[in-house]
């Protein structure tokens, strides 16, 4: 008989959540779950996931006061089963996370419907990145509409992070806190500095891996994002898009050429953060892959703050690499680490547009202001870059 996975908020019934938390060994045998009440999180802020907070009531003894459920999003659910967001994000908690020395969410549940071809997903990536130029947005769009007929299901249930105090995108941050998690992410970036425990999981593919795929689907949408937001597109910035329209294959590429590889969160970004005190929680672990680790960094700080001068960014590049140091990597000048950092800013422009896109609309607008507030910040950063130079050996 099929196992029940559900797909709506409204499948989490305390039935279910006994089960599942007595399965897993959250609760005692005599403990059942009477009641589950719903609160819908993340409204405006997730781009793949429908995210439901359950405060749980018991009888019989006692369980988790409350836990958090993801599942995918119905309006996004097509380009997140594109990509592998959601069965990558299950993997890393099922496999991976005892891994990683972040502080992270508790798992107290992952399933998922398996795919007999999943493993094969770094061939398939690659045999689509030698597709032909011509050919890459019609196989995109046609991927694209196989993937939304896919009835493929996934869930995930977590620890509630709602005692934290929660980062905020829209709102940025300051130097000191960039400082924090850039140390914090250091730590994770050097414990699998060139690891073998990156290899053979299928579900871990190369940053570059798919980079025409991405180029295709930036250039695809980019007129889109224009015509949202034309306030953006001044003169120097149109001229950044240009050259990232013409070179971002080859930006991403030489990027993971270069650096040493690590594991990398893919999505570090303020909306992905809680902290404990100092302490950041890393969480929404569905874009991570194998590459280089000043893609996190750039991804970072593009859109962190609107408060970071020249000056503040070059003390925390300095902070970031000294970490890496700290934590036992050798070998990685911090010139060559720099270097990466302005090819990771120029990527961050490829794949922006993109994410952005997928979230305007949802939750009074928050999307599209986020994207305002990204570019602004992300353009500060990109002012020291010497375009006509940045690719040279």
């Amino acid at each position: 008989m099929d196992r029940f996975i559900p797909e709506r908020i409204e499948d989490l019934t305390p039935e279910w959540l006994t089960t599942t938390l007595r399965e897993g060994g959250h609760l005692a045998p005599a403990v059942t779950v009477t009641s589950a009440e719903r609160e819908i999180l993340g409204e405006g802020e997730g781009f793949m996931g429908d995210i439901v907070r359950l405060k749980l009531s018991y009888e019989g003894g006692a369980g988790p006061a409350s836990v958090v459920a993801k599942m995918p999003r119905l309006e996004n659910r097509a380009f997140g089963e594109l990509v592998g967001v959601y069965e990558r994000e299950s993997c890393f908690y099922e496999e991976f996370s005892d891994t990683v020395p972040v502080a992270l969410p508790r798992l107290y549940h992952s399933d998922f419907d398996r795919n007999a071809v999943s493993d094969r997903q770094k061939g398939t990536l690659s045999l689509a990145n030698r597709l032909p130029k011509r050919l890459m947005p019609r196989v995109t769009r046609m991927a694209l509409w196989a993937a939304g007929r896919r009835k493929r299901r996934y869930l995930l249930l977590l620890e509630d992070l709602g005692d934290a105090t929660s980062g905020d995108q829209l709102a940025g941050t300051d130097a000191d806190l960039c400082a924090v998690v850039l140390r914090s992410i250091a730590e994770m970036h050097a414990a699998l500095w060139e690891s073998p425990a990156l290899e053979d999981r299928y579900w871990l593919v190369p940053l570059a891996g798919d980079s025409r795929v991405r180029q295709s689907m930036f250039l695809e949408m980019l007129g889109t994002f224009q015509e949202r937001h034309p306030e953006l597109f001044d003169e120097e910035f149109e001229r950044v898009v240009t050259w990232v329209g013409e070179n971002g294959v080859e930006t991403i590429e030489r990027m993971q050429q270069e650096a040493p590889e690590t594991f990398v969160h893919g999505d570090l970004r303020l909306d992905n953060l809680v902290f404990r005190g100092d302490e950041p929680v890393f969480f929404d672990w569905q874009a991570i892959r194998r590459g280089p680790a000043a893609y996190d960094v750039a991804w970072f700080l593009s859109g962190a703050s609107d408060d970071l001068t020249p000056g503040d960014e070059a003390e925390l590049l300095r902070t970031y690499h000294a970490a890496l140091e700290e934590h036992g990597v050798r070998g990685y000048p911090f010139e060559a680490f720099e270097r990466h950092y302005r090819l990771g800013l120029l990527t961050t422009v490829q794949t922006l547009g993109l994410l952005t896109i997928l979230d305007i609309g949802v939750g009074e607008n928050r999307g599209a202001d986020m994207a305002r507030a990204w570019v602004r910040r992300l353009r500060a950063r990109l002012e020291t870059i010497d375009l006509d130079r940045v690719l040279a050996p």
